[in-house]
């Protein structure tokens, strides 16, 4: 291999490894994540199914099912538990396993966007550098969020149109609509996007002709419809959409704002890419050679364009946080990317006819990554947040029976991750409604219900009590 060619290699595996690989090892996850591993965790164990999959013994949001997002991704990490088991790092490596195949799928997009081009189409670490170093890439991988599995099929989607784009393929034209499909399936309407992936390209490139943009765009969408027509028929999977529809996608966007204006998402937009934005400029401001040719700039102008048209649609809601973006930013990456190519081209040329310099930064990215692999080792299971929460479950998990269900103060049913933790590790669900239970959890200094004594067991910022009452456990 070119030796600058390893200089850039090198240092995305190594900026990549210690942004990515020291947080996924740590225990503690984010409370939307932690809800969907517990519901992955139960239906690999055959508490749920697939269409109705299920939380705790208590449900959730009113529901003794959970219906906060459809059911496909909880039941590809459901199959991942059923082959490698229960132990912590399961979903950590479904995680890091979803990364990987997305750096797969960049450099796919890469090689049929560059087929013309044999001078920057061994690039290809140079979009996953820019896809890997936004926060909220790795934020999502270290905390098991749906979009890390919805981004594959959005970016697996796009891979399918740019390629049936030029070959008019009817096979890829069917497999973009099959992609757009699962990405709903797995997290609703946020997936839809790249539907309007090949009018864009055309509109910017003018690459394809007006026919097979318009084939390209109906039967994807076609398909979607069909798909979904197809699944309303079933009973139960209608049973399991009804809800979600009602009571999640329509209620909810309406009842429970999340911003106080409409612009939030793409001010979010901004500033997660303003490393990657500052870095491809820097790049093209301090060459000679510059940024991209017409053709290609053009190019790099549909990407972006398509990346934003998975983050704008968000405004029409209130609901909006900034990781719901993450399946967009791949082809925001790319466009970067492919504009600021010959810059990195022509930087890479001059780096190779300095030797010395080439070999310091191979060096430098593969120490980088093995002080993330050497870093990873040493925080193996030790907690990245919830340091005390945790402490606390482990204890509690140590004095009640698995599979338990115990009173608890009603304020702590709002504490989703102490839910989680406790159902991920022990099978141990709340219940906030005073009904007899053997045991009783509360907030330290709190007043505990009659009947109820401290039980010896020694917690951080709980206090656990033994009651004289009949207990339940899942089923």
């Amino acid at each position: 291999m070119d030796p600058a060619r390893n200089v850039l290699l090198s240092i995305t595996a190594g900026v990549c490894g210690l942004l990515l690989l020291p947080g996924l090892v740590r225990e503690g996850m984010f409370m939307d994540g932690m809800l969907y591993t517990v519901v992955a965790h139960n239906e690999a164990r055959g508490i749920g199914t697939f269409w109705q999959p299920r939380f705790s013994q208590l449900g959730l949001a009113n529901m003794d099912t959970f219906h906060e997002h459809p059911p496909l991704g909880f039941g590809m990490q459901a199959l991942w538990f059923r082959t490698f088991g229960s132990a912590f790092w399961v979903e950590r490596a479904y995680a890091l396993a979803t990364a990987l195949l997305m750096v797969a799928l960049l450099l796919g997009i890469w090689r049929e966007l560059t087929r013309g081009d044999a001078r920057i189409r061994g690039l290809g670490a140079w979009p996953v550098l820019l896809w890997g170093i936004v926060p909220q890439v790795f934020w999502c991988t270290h905390n098991n969020m749906l979009e890390n599995t919805m981004g594959l099929f959005t970016t697996g989607a796009l891979w399918c149109a740019l390629r049936g784009l030029r070959t008019g393929s009817m096979a890829l034209a069917m497999g973009t609509g099959s992609l757009v499909f699962l990405a709903t399936f797995t997290k609703g309407v946020p997936g839809l996007f790249p539907l309007g992936a090949p009018f864009l390209w055309w509109l910017f490139t003018r690459q394809g002709g007006v026919r097979r943009m318009v084939l390209f765009t109906v039967v994807p969408l076609v398909t979607v419809v069909l798909l979904y027509l197809a699944l309303w028929q079933w009973p139960e999977a209608r049973a399991n959409l009804e809800p979600y529809v009602e009571a999640r996608l329509m209620h909810r966007i309406a009842a429970k704002p999340t911003v106080e204006h409409r612009w939030q998402i793409l001010l979010d937009l901004f500033n997660s890419q303003l490393g990657p934005m500052m870095l491809a400029g820097a790049l093209v401001l301090g060459t000679a050679r510059g940024a991209s040719g017409p053709a290609t700039s053009r190019s790099a102008l549909a990407l972006l364009a398509i990346g934003l048209s998975g983050v704008a649609p968000m405004m029409l809601t209130l609901v909006q946080k900034s990781f719901y973006s993450v399946p967009a930013f791949p082809p925001i990456a790319l466009g970067l990317a492919l504009w600021s190519a010959p810059a990195l081209e022509r930087l890479l040329e001059r780096i190779a006819l300095r030797r010395g310099l080439a070999r310091g930064l191979t060096f430098a990215g593969g120490a980088a990554l093995l002080t993330a692999l050497a870093t990873s080792v040493l925080l193996w299971g030790r907690p990245g947040r919830d340091a005390d929460m945790l402490h606390d479950v482990a204890r509690i998990g140590d004095t009640i029976p698995q599979g338990a269900l115990i009173g608890c103060a009603p304020e702590l049913w709002e504490h989703w991750n102490l839910q989680g933790y406790l159902l991920r590790y022990h099978d141990i669900s709340l219940d906030p409604h005073g009904r007899p239970h053997t045991w009783f959890l509360a907030p330290v200094g709190n007043d505990l219900p009659g009947g109820c004594r401290p039980e010896g067991t020694v917690l951080r910022t709980l206090q656990l009590a033994r009651c004289t009452h009949g207990s339940g456990a899942m089923k």
